[in-house]
């Protein structure tokens, strides 16, 4: 079996339970994922013999509990990999999602893993930053709008909350993020909290950043 078409049938299969909670149907993998119906049907077969997948009788299937875990090491790798495209080498968000989609089946989990570590890994601020003129445990910073506010980072944030963004710390990285449309002013909208990524909504797009950029980010929640 072509590894990168077993993943794409088992992520399709994650991203359907999660979005219908139900299973999928061939002839929806195989729309998703590109194949044709009677490929997706021999995959699923052998999925199903090595027990990842589980077919019910109204002829939908379903991940296992060891399909299920082997889809979320495949969705990290492409969460790892989208961050890094996107933050590193500036790719907008479309472009970054269909190379990591190519890239995910072909990365070791040593590379995954060191890219992990090179996105976590803490540069540090810029001393003298223009829009940030606090740090954690001081009174609090002075946001775009001039006033002085509590401290809250984009990391802190919880799922499905709409903030404006108040100021960036410096980072070494004002270019990539005002690139990324993460500027005092903007609105965001956090999508998914995960483990190595932030799914975000900025300008009507899904960007992934890494929970070091989030950290950078300072926002105030709006009602």
């Amino acid at each position: 079996m072509v590894i990168a078409e077993r993943e794409d049938t088992l992520l399709s299969l994650m991203r359907q339970a999660k979005q219908t909670g139900l299973g999928g149907k061939p002839e929806d993998i195989a729309c998703h994922t590109g194949l044709s119906e009677e490929r997706v049907r021999e995959i699923l077969s052998d999925l199903e013999k090595t027990g990842e997948v589980t077919h019910q009788e109204n002829g939908t299937y379903h991940l296992s509990p060891s399909g299920i875990q082997a889809a979320e090491v495949i969705m990290r790798k492409h969460h790892v990999l989208e961050t890094f495209l996107q933050e590193m080498l500036g790719m907008d968000h479309e472009l970054a999602h269909a190379q990591a989609c190519t890239m995910e089946h072909h990365a070791t989990d040593d590379t995954i893993n060191r890219l992990r570590r090179f996105l976590r890994k803490d540069r540090g601020c810029q001393v003298g930053c223009p829009a940030f003129t606090g740090l954690p445990g001081h009174h609090g910073y002075m946001g775009h709008h001039g006033r002085r506010c509590a401290f809250k980072s984009l990391a802190d944030c919880s799922n499905g909350d709409k903030v404006r963004i108040d100021a960036v710390r410096g980072c070494g990285r004002g270019g990539r993020l005002a690139d990324l449309g993460l500027v005092p002013g903007e609105r965001v909208t956090v999508k998914q909290r995960m483990a190595d990524t932030l799914l975000i909504n900025v300008k009507d797009c899904d960007i992934a950043i890494s929970p070091e950029i989030a950290r950078s980010v300072l926002v105030e929640v709006e009602n």
